[in-house]
């Protein structure tokens, strides 16, 4: 009789260690889950630079408009798994003439109160089409080629001397838009290849753009009340795109 209660204490006493233990390991218990995000096929091949460019026109657009200056984003998807070839799209914005003027905000109350007027001449390339690269090494060349178009335009604004919240009014004087073919070449320079990989790009694209109607500083003159008096300039548009910036991707 000794021996059995004994063995029934035992038994109590490891049921009973067992449940002060599971309400001790659900008590104590505080567990952070982490979500580690894997990154998809598509993101793997995607990779993009943001580039500074400087626009040098040629033949009969050099002649007629200055040095253009902007910045350019460019999207690449890897076709192949090793990095040879990939689709390239181009989208670029730049600036190539500006005129400002301080005059009186309206002629029916005088001087008092002044504005700055402004007019910048912009063009915005756009292309897309393959690229070739040399996938490793410290220096990476690449050429590509592409078709595209090119947009010129004109855009006067109006803000307050005194106004830091910038134009408060535009008009868009013209805009023209004509076809183009790219090719280009450059060099990627890897400087860092972590998870994410980084390198420099350099390198020049040759815009082969059709004939289009556009403006330069001097081509709007203001005449009598409101009226101004815009002359266009049309040639051939072929420019060379000048680019250093910074390459992203996996």
């Amino acid at each position: 009789m000794l021996y059995s209660r004994i063995g029934c204490a035992v038994v109590l006493s490891v049921i009973a260690a067992g449940a002060l233990g599971a309400q001790d390991t659900t008590a104590t218990c505080n567990c952070t889950v982490v979500h580690v995000h894997t990154p998809t096929e598509f993101e793997k091949r995607s990779s993009g630079s943001i580039t500074f460019i400087q626009a040098r026109p040629q033949d009969q657009l050099a002649r007629n408009i200055d040095l253009g200056y902007g910045g350019q984003a460019t999207y690449l998807f890897r076709l192949d798994n090793r990095g040879f070839a990939h689709l390239r799209g181009d989208l670029a914005i730049l600036g190539y003439g500006i005129e400002r003027k301080h005059v009186p905000l309206s002629p029916t109350i005088g001087g008092r109160i002044r504005v700055d007027v402004s007019t910048t001449n912009y063009v915005l390339p756009l292309s897309i089409g393959p690229e070739l690269m040399w996938p490793t090494g410290p220096v990476r060349p690449y050429v590509n080629a592409g078709l595209g178009t090119q947009v010129f335009w004109t855009e006067s604004s109006v803000s307050g001397s005194n106004d830091s919240n910038g134009a408060f009014a535009s008009t868009t004087n013209q805009s023209d838009w004509t076809s183009t073919w790219v090719a280009g070449g450059g060099v990627f320079l890897p400087v860092s290849a972590r998870k994410t990989t980084v390198s420099i790009d350099m390198g020049v694209q040759y815009v082969a753009g059709g004939r289009a109607q556009y403006l330069r500083p001097g081509s709007i003159q203001d005449i009598s009340g409101t009226q101004v008096s815009i002359t266009p300039l049309e040639s051939t548009t072929h420019l060379a795109l000048v680019h250093l910036g910074v390459r992203i991707g996996l």
